[in-house]
């Protein structure tokens, strides 16, 4: 049974072996930093010398989200002090996601990770949580509870920027845009979508003409790019939310008999490979999938009393095109996201061709 199925089923356990407690909190990723003005976390060490983590994912709907629950996976099983996580998904569904966070509430967990289904309906479960005396931290997609202990974010408005920013140079600042979207209602989309109407609204000549939904995922993408380039087949450029969906959009245009006109991508091997191979037109901002990894990191700074702010922002530089082969790996597959944490060999299992 793959990864995803597990994780599709419900409530999965991640036990580790028994040994001591380590000495030393993790670091975290010094790419992330303090947001200005963040206050530092004020919270006593836990007594414990074994944690049980929570994990609340909303879902594995896409290959970003499979590479980031790994990472999480693998950073635990580094530390002896983690002696289970319990990890438990939503399949997409936020009314099981609070659910889920209800349950692991109840089960007492040490530190409660979420990565959030949406912005507002978990707040009230969070809350919940963090009132109990569980620390929560918050990652990759933003919940907006009243109290939570730790934010780790990229600046997903600035990805938007990115992207738009490029299209206006692409295309002397006028145009007709598609926008491949992610997923509806997430806060990803949301901020992503908020930076490129920031740029699209100094360049009124830019015009986006349609939109569609494609779950950062390659199969839905597919289908979403195709259907939006064959109703407007003279489009001149493409803004897409996610790597995956970038990728698909150009195999739909080539499929088609239609040029590759410029399009945003994302900092995913397939899309990198697409990129190098047809010579796209394109830009790759950068969504790192060691989010699940620094989830654990900061969860153990927090239960050992080590110092780390409350919100904290990642802002990666975009790939462009004259530097595709410091990031592209063409001994990995398509569905491999750069940047990881994860090991060689384990990269290997999951992406070997």
């Amino acid at each position: 049974m793959t990864l995803k199925h597990l994780l599709m089923a419900g409530t999965m356990l991640v036990a580790f072996a028994t040994a001591p407690a380590l000495a030393e909190a993790p670091e975290l990723n010094p790419a992330l930093s303090p947001v200005p003005g963040s206050p530092m976390v004020d919270k006593p060490a836990s007594t414990k010398d074994k944690f049980v983590l929570g994990f609340s994912n909303i879902s594995v709907v896409n290959t970003w989200r499979v590479q980031m629950v790994e990472e999480l996976k693998h950073e635990a099983s580094l530390h002896p002090e983690i002696a289970e996580v319990i990890v438990a998904d939503a399949g997409g569904d936020v009314n099981k996601q609070v659910a889920d966070i209800e349950s692991l509430t109840a089960r007492g967990v040490d530190a409660l990770l979420v990565a959030p289904g949406s912005e507002v309906a978990l707040n009230n479960a969070l809350d919940k949580a963090y009132d109990a005396g569980i620390p929560v931290i918050i990652f990759s997609s933003n919940a907006t509870p009243k109290n939570y202990t730790v934010k780790l974010l990229a600046d997903d408005a600035q990805f938007g920027r990115d992207g738009a920013k490029y299209l206006v140079e692409a295309l002397g600042g006028k145009g007709n845009i598609l926008s491949i979207r992610g997923i509806s209602g997430n806060s990803i989309d949301n901020d992503r979508w908020r930076g490129v109407e920031e740029v699209f609204k100094d360049h009124p000549d830019m015009k986006v003409i349609d939109q569609g939904f494609g779950d950062w995922a390659y199969d839905k993408g597919k289908q979403v790019c195709e259907s939006l380039l064959v109703a407007h087949p003279d489009v001149q450029g493409i803004w897409s939310s996610g790597g995956a969906m970038t990728q698909a959009c150009a195999e739909v245009a080539e499929e088609n008999g239609l040029p590759l006109i410029p399009m945003t991508g994302e900092a995913n091997n397939g899309f990198l490979r697409i990129w190098k191979e047809k010579n796209l037109e394109s830009v790759a901002p950068i969504s790192p999938t060691w989010f699940g990894q620094q989830g654990v990191v900061a969860a153990l700074r927090v239960l050992e009393g080590a110092p780390i702010a409350r919100d904290n922002l990642v802002n990666p530089a975009p790939i462009l095109k004259d530097q595709i082969d410091q990031f592209y790996r063409a001994d990995l597959n398509d569905s491999y996201w750069v940047g990881s944490t994860l090991p060689d060999e384990k990269l290997a299992e999951m992406y070997k061709k």
